[in-house]
């Protein structure tokens, strides 16, 4: 609405600025010819009838293209307003992406940190409990100064190269589901522990991402499972739950930003949890799938490519193997 009201207000200037530009250019012609050209009757001035006919057509040329220009002058303002506009609109678009995907990505480790306190707080406590408690909550707020870094980062479009940074994909899902109001709702199977090439903070946004839609669509006495693998150049997280599912129409829009399956259930999420992992991936070269079938779960596999380390480990690795 703010851009369409500026880009109205840029027409009526660009059309007024065009419309006087003309006016004083016609004014300007018609008295340099009418000042230049002294018709006095002389020999050489021709017939004062021919000079005054030319006048009329001259000025009824000028009448002309002024009335195109009124038709003109608006079509053409339009354009040029939304040509003008297409910056400040992408920077709308990015503050507005960034407000959402903030409020959105903070509101775990806020509600981990909350429920820790809480929970400390409802009765008295061994120090050791106490102490247990202060630590979940300061890995959660770690975690929030390092989303809230890694979002300032995207809005500035700084974004690191593939392979500058790494992490433990075990590790990262750990401290994902760490993060979670009840980690005890979550099963990790552990078959490899790769090295993919991700900072920890996006890692544990997309992690953590998955796994609250996971729990929030399930049963909440059900178990989801977290399996960590690696095959070829990639390191993989499938998530899986065993909750209501999707149609296969359903799951093609899962990814699409503030689309919901059930706009019932719209106060349980903004709908966009998983446009957000999807991004994450898509950012460092990986991949996000979903497979689901209704009244059967969900099923979201996450592929990230292997850190630089582990490519030369492996390297490595098969050089023992099978020396030269």
């Amino acid at each position: 609405m703010i851009v369409r009201r500026a880009r109205w207000r840029l027409t009526l200037g660009f059309t007024a600025v065009q419309l006087l530009t003309y006016a004083m250019f016609a004014i300007a012609v018609y008295m340099y010819v009418t000042s230049t050209f002294d018709f006095d009757g002389t020999e050489d001035s021709g017939p004062p009838q021919t000079a005054e006919a030319g006048f009329a057509t001259l000025q009824s040329a000028l009448l002309l293209a002024f009335i195109g220009l009124l038709v003109v002058a608006p079509v053409s303002s339009w354009v040029l307003a939304g040509v003008a506009m297409r910056p400040v609109a992408a920077t709308l678009e990015a503050q507005r992406r960034f407000v959402d995907d903030a409020s959105h990505e903070l509101r775990t480790p806020l509600t981990a940190i909350q429920a820790q306190l809480e929970l400390a707080l409802l009765r008295p406590r061994s120090a050791e409990e106490y102490r247990q408690a202060c630590e979940t909550a300061l890995d959660a707020t770690h975690a929030l100064a390092a989303i809230a870094a890694d979002l300032i980062a995207s809005s500035e479009g700084i974004h690191a190269k593939r392979g500058d940074q790494s992490v433990e994909l075990a590790g990262a899902v750990g401290r994902a589901v760490a993060l979670l109001p009840d980690p005890t709702r979550v099963e990790i199977e552990v078959v490899s522990r790769p090295m993919v090439a991700i900072s920890d903070a996006a890692a544990q946004r997309a992690l953590v991402n998955v796994l609250v839609n996971a729990c929030r669509y399930s049963d909440p006495a059900s178990l989801v499972s977290v399996r960590v693998s690696s095959r070829g150049h990639w390191g993989l997280v499938d998530v899986v739950d065993r909750g209501v599912g999707m149609s296969a129409d359903e799951a093609r829009h899962a990814f699409d930003r503030f689309w919901q399956a059930d706009p019932s259930r719209s106060a349980e999420g903004s709908g966009l949890g998983l446009s957000i992992v999807r991004d994450i991936c898509a950012s460092v070269g990986g991949k996000v799938s979903i497979s689901s079938n209704p009244g059967a779960g969900t099923t979201v596999g996450m592929s990230l490519p292997l850190s630089r380390s582990s490519h030369d480990a492996r390297r490595t690795v098969d050089m023992t193997a099978h020396p030269v």
